[in-house]
């Protein structure tokens, strides 16, 4: 008898402990059902920096709800979790999707600098491979010239600078190394090159003035005067002018300065008169003391443009005011 009534209060027991779990799972947290509680969700682990789940959140938004309102939005705030996350590969490929699934979105200025951030952030030093450099390079440029007016193009527009010193300090690297090994023909290509390539950088001051040392061991004072005058006339402030004005006091009473834009006359005279690719490859045993860095090692990474389309696909238009 009393064995029965402790089977009994036994049972009781647990039946009382199931009702108590069930109610307690009742009161769990909600799961999202509509397109906008997946939404808010995601966004709220954005806000907290809990990139993954915001990920998780907004692909079960697109897979529950393809067509909602916030859909676009979704497939863009995928990729700026990856790239908040530093997953740079798997962002660049979601913004490049998104660029092919949206061609005329008006986020299409913010997603092509942030594909060339993704570029940068595998950017490496000057004396390794360039493809990063080449591809933040090739978003940048494509984003100023499609989106002149865009907040972005101005950031962009910084942003490129850095990226052309370093290919500037890539290229002149490898002169160095040809002229090291007494290849002078091919140092002089590369140089001549890389003036021509980025005018504008600070390394292109450094190598007008090598190509003014190179030729005067060369025996030709003439072509030495038009590049050291270029140091002067394009690169005034920078410290290699100071050298360039010796050398010029050096050689002037036998060679006369020119008149107009010694680096025009400089291309004439040596027929390298347009933006030519160098000619000479990177050597694989190249190893040179960096001049400046260029970000975290990583692996290059492709452009993935879409189609051809360009970094910012196909007929692509639209000022954007967002938020990053």
């Amino acid at each position: 008898m009393l064995h029965s009534r402790g089977m009994r209060s036994a049972a009781s027991l647990a039946i009382a402990a199931l009702a108590i779990a069930v109610v307690g799972a009742g009161c769990g947290p909600k799961q999202p059902t509509s397109a906008q509680e997946y939404y808010s969700a995601a966004a709220e682990n954005m806000r907290l920096g809990s990139y993954s789940q915001a990920i998780e959140g907004y692909k079960s938004l697109l897979d529950e709800h393809p067509f909602s309102e916030h859909s676009e939005e979704a497939e863009l705030e995928i990729g700026v979790a990856q790239y908040k996350d530093n997953a740079c590969p798997e962002a660049s490929a979601s913004f490049t999707d998104f660029q092919r699934r949206h061609p005329t979105s008006p986020y299409l200025p913010m997603v092509g600098y942030l594909l060339g951030q993704c570029a940068e952030m595998q950017m490496r030093t000057a004396d390794r491979d360039q493809s990063a450099s080449q591809n933040a390079h090739a978003y940048y440029q494509a984003l100023i010239q499609q989106y002149p007016t865009s907040p972005y193009a101005l950031l962009a527009r910084d942003r490129l600078a850095h990226a052309r010193e370093t290919l500037a300090t890539h290229e002149l690297d490898v002169a160095d190394y040809y002229e090291r090994y007494d290849r002078t023909h091919a140092a002089e290509i590369r140089m001549l090159d890389l003036v021509n390539r980025y005018p504008d950088t600070d390394v292109a001051g450094d190598a007008l003035l090598q190509l003014g040392e190179l030729y005067e061991k060369q025996n030709e004072p003439d072509k030495a005067v038009l590049a050291y005058t270029a140091v002067t006339y394009h690169h005034p402030d920078h410290e290699a002018a100071r050298d360039a004005e010796e050398a010029l006091d050096r050689l002037s009473p036998d060679h006369p300065a020119p008149s107009g834009d010694p680096l025009v006359l400089l291309r004439a005279e040596t027929g390298r008169t347009r933006d030519l690719a160098a000619t000479q490859p990177a050597p694989k045993a190249l190893q040179s003391t960096t001049r400046s860095g260029g970000g975290a090692p990583a692996a290059g990474s492709g452009f993935g443009l879409p189609g051809g389309a360009g970094p910012f696909g196909r007929g692509a238009q639209g000022p954007y005011g967002g938020r990053y």
